[in-house]
């Protein structure tokens, strides 16, 4: 099993939910975001991963570096064992 993670370090679907809500409402969207981020710490799902056994890369910032940590990662899923991509994205 490949997982590629989109990371892009919050619940962001859960901030533009309430930015919508807030608009139709009438009320301030500056407070949408308390809460749903993952960027203070930002949490290293590559090293989570591996202390569940997984292969794991990660983050993954430049896209240059994507296409070799797909090889390496099939490599390892060749073999019958679980990998993953902690891929860095913007939020939207």
């Amino acid at each position: 099993m490949l997982m590629v993670m989109n990371n892009n370090r919050a619940y962001h679907e859960e901030v533009m939910h309430l930015q919508r809500i807030g608009n139709r409402r009438n009320r301030g969207i500056d407070r949408a975001s308390i809460g749903a981020g993952l960027d203070d710490p930002a949490i290293d799902f590559a090293k989570l991963a591996q202390s569940l056994g997984w292969y794991a890369e990660g983050p993954i910032t430049d896209p240059k570096d994507l296409a070799p940590a797909v090889k390496r990662a099939l490599a390892v899923v060749k073999r019958g064992e679980p990998a993953l991509l902690d891929v860095v994205t913007q939020p939207r």
